[in-house]
């Protein structure tokens, strides 16, 4: 039944995720900074919830609301920060991950599940995926470090999936906590508690602060005390969490922009690939380190993503343009989690260069269902990726001289 019922669960939960796409969501740093020193450092991973659906900043999304509430509960100030996005899925888990130090961090916060509950994911491969994390996890967190695992809220809690075959996703999603809870079992130093329903604003169907807040509460209620477990055992004084680094002098300032929709002139060549050659989605991505970070459209597109996951990774690694008819025929991309999940089956892509010449990221095209290559003219396709490399060599010059330029409208 499972098996006949998946490819339907799956198209579902991409429509409604395509669906979400003008929804508040957070753009800026997920990170909560405590300003006072061995202050308790906290790394929340996953999706859903930790999202932050229907709120624009992470300062009133769990993540904020978890550092305050921490620090109610133990006395010491605490910083928090996130990795994840409602693509993340727990198969990706590690890619987004990618190589971010987790030996800062006295606790980890788990809460996935919600689309793999929505998409049907075998009840073996969530399993033999979410055991293969925990190990992993242990392995790269400093000695004595706790973790906190959430299972799944109930999935009709969630307005869109408020529907019939929202009971269908419910009642996986009560198989996998199951299994979740056994998995814990096994590990000392893990605590397993079920995210309760929670109780939504009409107005805010999505998420709201409130909702947040309570959510907060309801982790730190398991968080403060593993956090005083830690302090117990491991005295040794807490570093703040570092700024980001990036490679290429312009990314902040992409950031930045992105974070506010993406510059105009990336917002128009954006806009003009996607009336040329009738896709779904064009943008600008560049890729720094292990991420990819989208310039424009990232109200549909992730703010970034693992670079291995994305069909930009293999442009820039080849320096050369690529053309994608149709995933799930293409043996370099079957079984992307990433591309799964999105849907984005089509994509052509051009590289940008630096102004030293070295390949950064690229112009692309996406589409929800399988193209023609005649579809696409790699001439016209050029032609835009020039201009926009133009607009990205402007952050770079600037922000390697006078510092990051708004150019987006005031």
């Amino acid at each position: 039944m499972y098996e006949l019922l998946r490819p339907v669960m799956k198209a579902w939960y991409a429509t409604e995720l395509r669906a979400r796409g003008s929804s508040p969501k957070p753009m800026d740093t997920p990170t909560i900074r405590a300003t006072q020193p061995d202050a308790d450092n906290v790394l929340l991973i996953g999706n859903g919830p930790l999202h932050g659906w229907g709120v624009i900043t992470h300062q009133i999304s769990i993540t904020g609301h978890l550092a305050h509430e921490i620090h109610a509960e133990t006395g010491r100030p605490c910083s928090v920060h996130y990795i994840g996005d409602e693509t993340m899925t727990v198969a990706s888990t590690r890619a987004w991950i990618g190589d971010h130090d987790l030996g800062q961090y006295d606790a980890i916060v788990l809460v996935l599940g919600m689309n793999d509950a929505v998409r049907l994911t075998p009840l073996k491969t969530w399993e033999h995926e979410y055991r293969d994390l925990l190990e992993f996890l242990f392995c790269a967190v400093k000695p004595g470090a706790r973790m906190i695992v959430a299972g799944t809220q109930p999935v009709r809690s969630v307005d869109p999936f408020n529907k019939a075959l929202g009971n269908i996703a419910e009642y996986h999603a009560g198989r996998m906590n199951k299994i979740l809870d056994d998995i814990t079992d096994d590990f000392s130093a893990v605590t397993f508690f079920r995210l309760p329903a929670p109780t939504m604003d009409p107005e805010m169907p999505l998420g709201s602060t409130c909702v947040y807040n309570a959510w907060a509460k309801h982790i730190a209620a398991y968080l403060a005390p593993a956090l005083d477990i830690v302090r117990a055992t491991n005295s040794t004084p807490r570093q703040v969490l570092p700024e980001p680094e990036y490679s290429w002098s312009g990314t902040r300032t992409l950031i930045d922009n992105a974070a506010r929709g993406g510059s105009d002139e990336l917002q128009r060549l954006a806009a003009l690939a996607m009336d040329t050659f009738s896709v779904d989605l064009a943008g600008v991505s560049l890729i720094d380190g292990d991420r990819v970070w989208f310039a424009v459209n990232t109200q549909v597109l992730p703010k970034s993503a693992p670079a291995e996951l994305v069909y930009c990774n293999t442009v820039v690694q080849q320096q050369a343009p690529l053309v994608v008819l149709d995933a799930q025929k293409d043996p370099r991309f079957q079984g992307n989690a990433f591309i799964d999940i999105t849907g984005m089956d089509f994509y052509a892509g051009h590289p940008l260069t630096s102004t030293t010449g070295d390949t950064i990221g690229t112009f692309c095209l996406f589409n929800s269902s399988p193209r023609p290559e005649a579809s696409v003219s790699m001439e016209a396709l050029k032609m835009l990726a020039v201009q926009a490399e133009t607009e990205l060599r402007r952050y770079e010059t600037q922000s390697a001289t006078t510092g990051p330029i708004d150019t987006t409208h005031p």
